[in-house]
């Protein structure tokens, strides 16, 4: 029996998606018998909690509740896996609760997604499942994945970026450069967060003024792209990793506004399904060249990337010209996107073994690599004088 730890919740404004996404995946995992599924909720304020009673989405409903229902934890490395401990040291009380042979992060944005979380468990030195720590920081940094999807060769979507404190005392300076630069409309992004949280588009000046003003309350840099006049969105999931990869289907948001918003994701009419109840169609309506040039472009960022587990990439097709371009990864994506997959022919469960698979690729190629040397280098030399 291999222990699952699956990770969600986090610090980030994404908190309550990944609720959603990781009981969807929680309740798929339950029925795989092989695996011993290990809740793991990371509160709001960064504290740690495990229990059967993290187990029932409906008890999220009251956040103060789950955290007095549950045990708050550590984790610690041991020998071929991790502890999960008591946070509370207590006489008499074994401090032990279980061992973690796996990871499983499924925490959207700051914290989980961008590469901290990763880290952390690279130190613990198990598998876990998703984008290692360069993957996952550069794909959830829009500035840096844009910057080296460019240097790479593959066709993204024009824009400039700035820092929100030279925002502060330049703003006028930076106005002036952006119109310079790229006519409107354009589209601003706080550089780091996901789910369209902070993102607005704008016509204007003043509406550009406004939406800036907004977008650095969620990050200490801000992008700002051209917005196609007349563009379709579509995107993709890819799983596995660089050595064995698939491709789902490609899926077209349907929505009346001129892009996703935070509330076309997540609050709707279908309460707590998340991104699989989105309206879409599925699959997309492509022509044949442009759904390779799509399945071309994606397979080669997610490698280039070195991505892992499942990656949702989003596209933007200008009518225009027809040329697709990449605007964003989700190497954690709401519901895991495994409603592309399904229409694809690859079952909820099958995604997630998947994943779990890859993740153990990439541990055992690492795990061959040479990271240190046995050689104690200090036995043999003259330490005096070193201190003074």
């Amino acid at each position: 029996m291999i222990n699952i730890g699956v990770f969600f919740g986090g610090t980030s404004v994404e908190h309550e998606v990944s609720i959603i996404t990781a009981q969807q995946a929680i309740s798929q995992l339950l029925d795989m018998k092989h695996y011993k599924i290990v809740p793991i909720y990371i509160s709001k304020d960064n504290n740690w909690y495990t229990g059967d009673y993290l187990l029932e989405i409906e008890h999220f409903k009251d956040l103060k509740k789950v955290i007095a229902s549950s045990h708050r934890c550590h984790m610690v490395k041991a020998d071929k896996c991790a502890h999960l401990i008591h946070a509370e040291m207590k006489l008499f009380k074994k401090t032990y609760i279980c061992d973690i042979d796996l990871a499983f992060p499924i925490i959207h944005g700051t914290g989980g997604e961008d590469g901290n979380l990763q880290g952390f468990l690279e130190h613990m030195a198990i598998p876990y499942v998703g984008c290692n720590v360069l993957a996952a920081s550069l794909t959830m940094d829009k500035i840096a994945s844009k910057l080296f999807l460019q240097n790479s060769g593959i066709r993204v979507v024009e824009g400039e970026w700035f820092y929100s404190h030279h925002w502060n005392q330049y703003a006028s300076s930076i106005i002036e450069d952006l119109e310079k630069k790229l006519s409107y409309p354009l589209i601003v992004k706080p550089a780091d967060i996901g789910s369209s949280v902070g993102v607005k588009p704008v016509k204007t000046r003043s509406a550009l003024i406004e939406a800036i003003d907004f977008a650095k309350q969620f990050s200490t840099r801000i992008l700002i792209e051209k917005m196609l006049d007349d563009m379709r969105e579509i995107n993709i999931a890819v799983l596995g990793d660089s050595e064995k990869l698939k491709l789902s289907v490609c899926e077209e948001p349907l929505t009346a506004s001129d892009f996703l918003t935070y509330e076309d994701k997540y609050v709707n009419e279908a309460g707590s399904k998340g991104m699989s109840s989105a309206k879409r169609q599925i699959p997309a309506k492509l022509s044949d060249s442009l759904k390779n040039e799509i399945e071309c472009m994606a397979a080669e960022a997610f490698i280039a990337l070195d991505c892992a587990g499942v990656s949702r990439i989003d596209f933007m097709i200008d009518r225009k010209t027809n040329l697709p371009y990449i605007n964003e990864f989700n190497t954690i994506p709401g519901s895991l996107s495994f409603y592309l997959w399904e229409a694809t022919g690859v079952t909820f469960k099958q995604m997630l073994e998947e994943m779990i698979e890859a993740a153990y690729r990439s541990h055992r190629r690492k795990s061959s690599l040479i990271r240190s040397n046995s050689i104690n280098i200090l036995s043999k030399a003259d330490l005096s004088g070193i201190k003074k």
